[in-house]
């Protein structure tokens, strides 16, 4: 949610001010101060430590019916309250292609599910998700395919790396993947799920709106890390995509977003929508940085730095529209322990709505010990 809401709590969880309340009612109702070491001030203490543990219980449970706080199974009912159900786990996907030694001299159907592929290591299966028919005048012929498993295993097998059938055909000469699988993802985080609850009321109208159009995107994969919706001209709709991480999506990830904002009941009859990824506006980074001679663990120091550098490049990418700031980097490796932070490149730049920055370039230099 990009909305800072302020903390709340409904009940006090200092044990120190309950305390000190029983104290002054007692010492009111009995007209007598309590001395420190009077056997009640220890009884009122330990009372006021329980009530303390279940105040912090009762806030929590309070806490949790604002969408805000919520999390768990109490976060799905929140969801359930607008009809928007967190995204289970997907597999990922891809499309073999299955060369045929001959033409056949009559057509065949490969059913759903029957054939199984998978890469010279064997470890992970990929499975047809639908009937295949080859024709007679067929010499390939290509097949959708699904990871036997939930979750990222699946994923980034490059082009011609699932090469092999479990179960040979007698008439296939070679099989290769001709798109990188893509699309497998655990259960959907809470941070996101959230956000798409707090923008499901926009689907109350259909994806004209921007928030419609970015509420039904997000509902593809729980790998969508950010959406930008933009309109041209009247009745053409752009959606750029970028997935967590600042990764690009995948023909298949970018396939699954148009069938969903594409769908009759979602899209205006006069919109023409088109999903793509965001203009890439490339950089390089230079850096050099400085740790104080008097750092009592400069080898954590070098750790912290390089993690803070790994960092920044991850947040400059992870957002469409983001400007390149140095300013950022010199911030987070400040922070990290760095005396001082040179940045060479990249300097400034404003990114333009519908880019994102992605580092092309990194050298980073340990310039020595300074001084205070």
């Amino acid at each position: 949610m990009t909305v800072i809401l302020p903390e709340i709590n409904f009940l006090t969880t200092n044990p120190e001010e309950l305390a000190n309340e029983f104290i002054q009612m007692y010492e009111q109702a009995e007209g007598r101060k309590l001395a420190q070491a009077d056997p009640l001030r220890l009884i009122f203490l330990t009372c006021a430590s329980v009530i303390t543990k279940q105040n912090v219980a009762i806030n929590d449970a309070a806490k949790q019916n604002l969408l805000y706080y919520a999390r768990g199974d109490i976060l799905k009912h929140k969801g359930a309250e607008f009809d928007t159900p967190i995204l289970e786990a997907t597999a990922a996907s891809t499309t073999l292609r299955m060369h045929l030694s001959l033409p056949l001299s009559t057509s065949k159907i490969i059913k759903k599910g029957e054939l199984l592929a998978t890469s010279n290591e064997g470890a992970i299966f990929f499975v047809s998700t639908h009937d295949a028919v080859i024709e007679t005048t067929d010499l390939f012929v290509d097949i959708n395919l699904k990871c036997t498993i939930t979750g990222p295993e699946g994923n980034g097998f490059a082009i011609g790396e699932i090469n092999s059938l479990v179960k040979p055909l007698p008439y296939v000469s070679k099989v290769e993947n001709i798109t990188v699988s893509a699309g497998g993802s655990l259960e959907e985080d809470e941070d996101s799920y959230r956000n798409r609850i707090y923008l499901a009321p926009e689907k109350l109208s259909n994806a004209g709106p921007t928030g419609a159009y970015e509420y039904y995107a997000k509902s593809a994969s729980p790998l969508i890390s950010d959406i930008f919706v933009d309109s041209p001209q009247p009745g053409y709709v752009n959606i750029s995509v970028l997935l967590k991480n600042g990764e690009l999506p995948s023909e298949e990830i970018i396939q699954l977003i148009y069938e969903k904002v594409n769908a009759r009941d979602v899209r205006p009859l006069t919109d023409f929508i088109t999903v793509s990824a965001p203009e890439i506006v490339t950089y390089d980074l230079d850096v050099v940085y400085y740790i104080e001679t008097n750092a009592v663990d400069k080898t954590l120091i070098h750790q912290n730095v390089e993690k803070a550098i790994d960092e920044y490049g991850k947040w400059q990418s992870s957002k469409i529209g983001r400007d390149i700031n140095p300013s950022k980097l010199i911030s987070d490796c400040i922070k990290a322990g760095a005396k001082r932070v040179d940045v060479r490149t990249p300097i400034f730049m404003a990114i333009n709505k519908g880019q994102v920055a992605v580092m092309e370039n990194k050298n980073v230099t340990f310039g020595g010990l300074e001084d205070d």
